[in-house]
């Protein structure tokens, strides 16, 4: 009777087990096989490199471009277009929103700006300075696929940024803040960088990597301007209009982002 018992037990456990492992198994070939397509949201830190990096007041000297950190978000669309999911063209959205801050001085000692570039002064005061980066770009990524659940991935891409930015001052002697503009400027850029992607379940992972990004190479222009209180980016190189513009000024600055990815198609 005890024989009976134990036969059927191990029977029984035999069969479970054979049916887990069967489970198993099959959840992670559905881990595996590469998705048909792929959204990735980041978010992300940014750590501008010089030319880029400085203090606020050195914007104004064309030194660099006074900020120091930079925070944004991106949304990264793959086709996966071969069977193993090597190849993924794709297209990205991004923003990326730099800053710094100065609490000891106004960096515009007219408290009016009818000319760009001119002398500016400066007085006792605080400041700020903010730059925008629209950006959209197609690029190229290849992923290492293996046996595991996690993809690394090395990526290029090249695109159009929209860059702006607003320079703020409030001086003590008038205790007033006041804006000052930095108009439009559409550059052609890249970036290169790499990865990992985590899948999770079938359908959710996550993702995490580095790109180094340069996104004034192409179009760099320069000119002045005599609208109040506005400034241009002014990153290509014209000793006609300022002594510190002797050679042209490329941004550049590395981004380190963690986010979300959706994968889509393919049973």
């Amino acid at each position: 009777m005890r024989i009976r018992i134990v036969t059927v037990f191990l029977l029984s456990f035999l069969v479970a087990s054979s049916s887990s492992f069967s489970q198993t198994k099959t959840v992670t070939n559905k881990l595996k096989k590469p998705a048909a397509f792929m959204i990735e949201w980041n978010f992300s830190y940014s750590q501008p490199l010089p030319n880029m990096s400085g203090d606020v007041g050195e914007q104004f000297t064309f030194k660099n471009y006074g900020v120091k950190m930079g925070f944004g978000t991106q949304i990264y669309m793959k086709l996966n277009t071969e069977k193993k999911g090597r190849i993924r063209p794709y297209f990205m959205l991004g923003y990326d929103l730099f800053m710094n801050s100065d609490n000891s001085t106004a960096f515009i000692g007219a408290n009016i700006l009818n000319k760009w570039p001119d002398i500016i002064g400066s007085t006792p005061g605080k400041s700020k300075m903010y730059l925008h980066n629209f950006s959209a770009a197609v690029g190229f990524e290849y992923a290492f696929v293996n046996k595991s659940t996690w993809t690394p991935y090395a990526n290029f891409d090249f695109g159009l940024n929209i860059l702006f930015g607003t320079y703020k001052q409030t001086p003590n002697s008038t205790g007033g803040e006041v804006s000052f503009t930095y108009k439009q400027a559409p550059r052609l850029g890249i970036g290169f960088g790499g990865g990992v992607n985590g899948r999770l379940t079938k359908a959710f992972g996550l993702a995490i990597g580095v790109k180094y990004k340069l996104p004034n190479l192409l179009l760099k222009d320069s000119k002045s301007t005599n609208e109040q209180n506005k400034l241009n980016i002014n990153d290509k190189e014209d000793a006609s209009l300022s002594s510190n513009l002797t050679k042209d000024r490329t941004m550049m600055y590395l981004q380190f982002y963690v986010g979300a990815t959706f994968f889509i198609g393919r049973k």
